[in-house]
């Protein structure tokens, strides 16, 4: 057999992923999504793969496109820029990337929480335009002992309560839709309390952190009611997806000085444009979507993303298919 054809869409995050990836198949690479670009090339061309990073997306049009794509890969975890529905409609499997960067990103959330707590954004700017005196009256809040609130408690928010429970000394509680033995375990093992209340954990904790994918389900589930909630000297950290909040709420909110402050990472549109609402608000600190992106994260994740993609292509049965159950059940792609 040839060599695969792959296309590319937007540059990967670790160039050591690109070069497996040209080492092993020829590789058409678009450094900008232009959907109608994408969808002649595949209409002309023999493609056996896609792989592509958000802010580029998988939409119907381009897997009507689509004429013998065995496989599609995400950059990681998150598939909401992907239309996994109508791929798995159309008997094509959908890989991620899970685990990979949980470490990177769980400590991201840890400093976002630092930077709004300890004031760090604030204090560096004045420091540097020579007002040593901000640090008159201006105090910085600790973690030690205060109640740490996730929502969701995956791999990365189980990551973030640890670093967090036990090397700040914060006492967390975690909402969950449902609580089984296995999460129990994990529970005890870490030492946290589990729980199905989101209205619990938003009104009885000092930081909130939001660690859940975005589904119809999730979109906009932090709304005015959830965040009105929260303490005035509460801190809500965003690292999951940003269309999880609903953003002219929590800009509402930061402006009443409801609550203390936010860390976001994420957007409902990104990148967000320069006059974003959230821009104005000195109490919220921002970086751009950059939380699983470490070095180590980076490079381990296009490696594995690029690894599995040739291998889905060529037919290996792999774990990390999200669609995997979906295509059993209609006995379509690698599990007819």
């Amino acid at each position: 057999m040839s060599k695969p054809h792959i296309v590319q869409i937007l540059p990967m995050y670790h160039p050591d992923g690109e070069d497996l990836l040209n080492k092993h198949a020829k590789v058409k690479k678009f450094a900008e999504f232009t959907e109608p670009e994408i969808c002649d090339y595949l209409q002309h061309h023999r493609v056996d793969g896609i792989i592509l990073r958000a802010p580029a997306r998988i939409t119907p049009a381009i897997l009507d496109s689509c004429q013998q794509v065995k496989a599609i890969s995400g950059a990681g975890v998150g598939l909401d820029n992907i239309d996994v529905g109508y791929a798995t409609k159309k008997g094509i499997p959908i890989l991620h990337a899970p685990k990979l960067n949980s470490t990177a990103t769980a400590e991201h959330a840890v400093s976002l929480l630092l930077a709004v707590m300890k004031k760090t954004v604030y204090f560096n700017r004045e420091t540097r335009s020579g007002n040593f005196q901000a640090r008159d009256g201006a105090y910085s809040y600790e973690l030690e002992g205060k109640q740490l609130g996730l929502i969701g408690f995956g791999s990365i928010a189980q990551k973030a309560a640890k670093i967090l429970v036990h090397g700040f000394g914060m006492k967390a509680m975690v909402y969950v839709r449902n609580i089984n033995e296995e999460k129990m375990q994990a529970a005890n093992h870490i030492g946290v309390e589990l729980t199905t209340s989101l209205e619990k954990v938003f009104s009885e904790s000092d930081a909130v952190s939001l660690h859940i994918p975005l589904t119809r389900e999730t979109e906009k589930l932090v709304d005015y009611k959830l965040l009105a909630l929260m303490k005035e000297s509460a801190v809500l950290i965003n690292t999951a997806r940003g269309g999880i909040i609903n953003e002219p709420d929590l800009v509402k909110v930061l402006s009443q000085r409801r609550i203390l402050g936010a860390g976001i990472d994420v957007f409902s549109d990104e990148p967000p444009p320069a006059d974003h609402p959230l821009f104005q608000l000195k109490q919220v600190t921002t970086s751009p979507h950059i939380g699983g992106i470490s070095l180590e994260a980076a490079r381990k994740t296009s490696v594995l993303i690029a690894e599995n993609l040739i291998s889905a292509i060529y037919g290996k049965k792999l774990s990390v298919i999200a669609n995997q159950a979906e295509l059993a059940k209609a006995g379509k792609g690698l599990f007819s």
